[in-house]
């Protein structure tokens, strides 16, 4: 990224690195900060198991504890790791809808865009509710409302992650130009499809003997044992995806920076500065001489609108009978 004269663009006005983003579109780091506090709150839970000699807390307990029951020994931190990481993400979804009604991102042409945006919304904070609330009934005194309320976080944080999906999906069809829509949705999808597989198997091997390391059921304590900690494995590892599932919002949201008429403004003040023919070393320079990157900005701004409402495709969606019609300004 270099000018006419062969400067290189500063790092605050590359969109390519976060430092940029810092300047023109923090809105993407409400989920990189959700994606880091989850990553090092389980990481932390995991570290204070081991240090501590890897304990059963409880008699029937097996190998491999569950990160309820970590949580539940140390309850202070799980309840803050949890409602600060429910914070940040339904800020993050509601910071998208927003973005896409202001046209910063791709705007939604079709009503059932929006009808998937709000449900993807809902079933966030429902899913982000019973996160905050799993972490203040802990496994130990309150078991039967904690594993129901992790059953509604796993559930709703699914369902908002398939709407989403479904959300990005039908907006790559009417704007086949951002070709970041298409690979969102499938990464989304996958890392969803994963986390729910692994879910599902976490359910079936923690009803074998009932999350409990004891004879039960027709099985003998090591197989129990055993299948427990298989069970607990996987709550591990899904605790674990979900980090990458905060990860996938903040692709959504990383389109935001560059339609920032904050950056637009001092992009085209640059690249004016850094053009062939004009001389913009004094101080007041662009007072003196507005025209000259004003029509730089204005264009900029023309194009990311045009590439936000769908219309560098209006051509190509004018041929199917079935298209919808450009949302007016």
């Amino acid at each position: 990224m270099r000018a006419p004269d062969g400067a290189r663009r500063p790092l605050w006005l590359n969109q390519r690195t976060l430092t940029s983003h810092f300047f023109f579109g923090p809105y993407v780091l409400l989920p990189i900060a959700a994606a880091l506090i989850w990553l090092g709150g389980i990481l932390a839970l995991l570290l204070l198991w081991v240090v501590a000699g890897k304990p059963r807390y409880q008699s029937d307990e097996a190998s491999v504890v569950f990160i309820s029951d970590v949580g539940a020994t140390h309850q202070t931190l799980f309840i803050v790791i949890c409602s600060c990481v429910a914070g940040f993400y339904i800020l993050s979804l509601f910071a998208e809808r927003w973005l896409r009604h202001v046209d910063r991102l791709p705007t939604d042409l079709r009503r059932r865009e929006k009808v998937f945006d709000w449900l993807a919304i809902f079933f966030c904070v429902v899913g982000s509710a019973g996160l905050v609330l799993l972490s203040c009934f802990n496994a130990f005194d309150h078991s039967t409302v904690h594993w129901i309320m992790t059953l509604v976080f796993i559930v709703g944080v699914a369902l908002s992650a398939i709407f989403q999906s479904a959300e990005i999906w039908s907006l790559h069809k009417d704007h086949p130009d951002r070709k970041s829509l298409r690979r969102n949705s499938i990464l989304k999808l996958i890392v969803v499809g994963v986390a729910v597989a692994c879910a599902i198997c976490f359910g079936a091997t923690y009803s074998v003997c009932s999350g409990n390391s004891t004879p039960t059921k027709g099985h003998s304590a090591e197989q129990c044992n055993r299948i427990t900690s298989v069970a607990g494995a996987f709550e591990w590892t899904v605790a674990f995806i979900l980090t990458f599932y905060f990860l996938t919002i903040a692709a959504d949201l990383w389109p935001a920076g560059k339609s920032s008429p904050r950056y637009m403004r001092r992009l085209a003040k640059w690249q004016e500065r850094h053009s062939e023919g004009h001389d913009f070393t004094g101080r007041g320079a662009f007072d003196a001489y507005p025209e000259r990157w004003q029509d730089r900005e204005e264009m900029m701004r023309r194009d990311m609108l045009e590439r936000n409402l769908g219309r560098a495709a209006e051509g190509r969606m004018s041929e199917n009978s079935q298209a919808p019609m450009m949302r007016q300004m």
